[in-house]
């Protein structure tokens, strides 16, 4: 279950000027433990028996053994970690508590595939008795909303941990678009744009939508500004995209290719704005899906960084 606390909206305002959005070396102590505590849900706990215990836990230690099986054999080790005889249970999360970031992101691919390919096929009876309290696939999103929290650069997806700056869109789209906003004019654009990223992280697509649109629209102005072409107050972004047109801003020479861009600029972002999330919800709740915030984040990227250096 995930609450936004006070201090961590805080933090995201703080946070909303910096360059990437993401990091990739430092496991924060804080993701360190939310994961401990989300694998223990997911995949239940282990009950140490000792000497003198009579009885049967209600519970399986035969997952945290296999997963602890695994690590072992592909790191060469007998043991996680070093210290007294621990269950698979304790020596997993003990691990998770301590080891390096590569480590731990290999620990968490092995613990995500397992919930997701083992544990998610339970029944209820199974998850039951091994004290499982929370579904396999809101362990994985939980799991991935964590790392989008914390800024590590890493999602969970289809049996794999994938590093988001080893997605095409994050590295020749999504940073490029944050270094050509640093500029004058542009600060607004930037601002928006990281603001609507710091939104996505924290799962709240509808206001990611919305300021993914005022990004682009901010960058627009900005090319006008830069330009010294006169808008109105007010302008929208098809407005500005017929001012930006009529001044030449891109090359006539494109001509049907040209038109097909101002089309998608006219059309695209500002469509799934206006359609996903500029407007009153109405009588019926309406929830922006997390594709539809990437699509706006990732198209907003895109113009942004081909008005950025078309002004240039």
């Amino acid at each position: 279950m995930i609450f936004k606390l006070f201090s961590q909206r805080e933090r995201e305002k703080a946070q909303s000027g910096q360059e990437d959005v993401y990091q990739y070396d430092n496991v924060p102590n804080k993701l360190r433990v939310q994961v401990q505590q989300l694998l223990e849900d997911a995949i239940g706990p282990e009950y140490y028996l000792g000497p003198y215990s009579t009885g049967r836990p209600s519970h399986n230690p035969r997952d945290w053994r296999e997963i602890q099986k695994i690590l072992c054999r592909e790191f060469g080790k007998h043991q996680l970690t070093h210290g007294r005889a621990q269950t698979a249970y304790e020596d997993v999360l003990n691990f998770i508590g301590q080891c390096e970031t590569a480590e731990f992101i290999d620990t968490l691919e092995v613990a995500c595939r397992w919930i997701d390919l083992v544990i998610s096929k339970y029944g209820e009876y199974d998850r039951s008795s091994r004290g499982i309290v929370v579904e396999s696939v809101e362990a994985i999103d939980e799991i991935n909303y964590r790392f989008r929290k914390s800024s590590l650069g890493f999602s969970y997806a289809e049996g794999q941990v994938f590093r988001i700056d080893s997605d095409y869109t994050h590295d020749e789209i999504v940073k490029p678009a944050l270094k050509l906003t640093s500029g004058e004019n542009f600060h607004g654009a930037q601002d928006e744009f990281l603001q609507a990223h710091a939104h996505y992280r924290s799962g709240e697509y509808e206001q990611a939508v919305i300021l993914a649109g005022r990004a682009l629209e901010s960058a627009l102005k900005g090319a006008c500004e830069t330009k010294g072409w006169p808008y109105p107050q007010g302008a929208r972004v098809s407005d500005l995209l017929k001012i930006v047109r009529s001044n030449g801003l891109w090359p006539d020479y494109l001509d049907g290719s040209f038109d097909q861009l101002i089309a998608t600029l006219n059309t695209g972002l500002p469509k799934v704005r206006n359609d996903a999330g500029a407007h009153g919800q109405g009588s019926i709740k309406r929830t922006v899906p997390a594709y539809v915030a990437r699509y706006a984040l990732n198209l907003c990227a895109t113009k942004i960084s081909m008005i950025s250096e078309a002004v240039n």
